[in-house]
């Protein structure tokens, strides 16, 4: 039994290969994800360098308890089971004024 996803959600998941979206946190908890972001930028004199936005849950324990977020599980375990392993995490950021190019998917 699906404990956050409906079925037709999984469905769908499973027709398109993605499912979207899926409201797992409060917008207090995801500002505050912001916030924490934000202040070690502030405190590291600027943007997270590159090195550091990969493995990120490794890095800050706050990311560390985000991965395992009961409702982000739940949503996850729904489409995959239990017994689930955050092999990587990262952060992809694109500041509104960066000239360069950012593509989810190029092909050769």
């Amino acid at each position: 039994m699906a404990k956050l996803l409906s079925a037709s959600a999984i469905a769908r998941y499973h027709r398109d290969g993605f499912y979207f979206p899926v409201r797992v946190l409060s917008s207090d908890e995801t500002a505050e994800c912001r916030r924490r972001l934000e202040t070690h930028e502030a405190e590291h004199g600027g943007a997270l360098r590159r090195e550091l936005r990969h493995k990120t849950h490794l890095l800050f324990t706050w990311l560390d308890r985000l991965v395992r977020h009961p409702r982000i599980l739940d949503a996850v375990e729904d489409i995959l089971g239990p017994n689930l392993l955050c092999w990587s995490s990262s952060f992809f950021i694109k500041e509104a004024s960066d000239p360069a190019f950012v593509s989810w998917h190029q092909d050769a």
